[in-house]
């Protein structure tokens, strides 16, 4: 069983023994925060799972199309842009998180795109902006923002 949690400034994942099932679940129902209702026609989709089937959307495009395709389709030009598309090329691969800047020049390479000169100032930045997150000090994921970002882009271009 794995487990994610999210709060302002702090992000953990961890896998844990099915032992542990009751006591999170009995967790969640006593600490839960009880969401307004929306009116019915709002409520029809919860906003989660369109969030999710967004992202499902663009991974599935993804994995679909090379680096080079998904680049020349968005235009973006900044690192750091590049970056955030190459991250989610590489997770909607089943790379899944955690990857590294050797797997970027990889992606630059397959893309064939220069990679960046300064590739941590690049990452820092794409951080910063909040389409990157950290997993460890040297490996980096796709964050909820960045998969927004480009489910908003592909649904522009008409991509989704």
């Amino acid at each position: 069983m794995k487990i994610r949690l999210e709060a302002p400034g702090l992000v953990m994942q961890a896998e844990l023994k099915n032992e542990a099932l009751s006591e999170v679940i009995a967790l969640i129902q006593r600490h839960r925060v009880e969401e307004p209702s929306l009116p019915m026609e709002q409520s029809a989709v919860p906003i989660n799972n369109q969030i999710e089937d967004k992202e499902s959307a663009v991974r599935t495009y993804l994995a679909k199309h090379s680096p080079a395709e998904v680049l020349n389709l968005l235009k973006w030009e900044t690192y750091p842009e590049k970056i955030l598309v190459l991250g989610a090329c590489h997770e909607a691969r089943g790379n899944g998180e955690g990857w590294r800047s050797a797997d970027m020049d990889k992606l630059f390479a397959e893309a064939k795109e220069a990679p960046p000169a300064n590739f941590p100032r690049d990452i820092r930045n794409a951080i910063k902006n909040g389409d990157i997150r950290p997993v460890t000090p040297r490996t980096y994921a796709v964050s909820r923002t960045g998969w927004n970002k480009l489910a908003d882009a592909f649904t522009e271009e008409g991509l989704i």
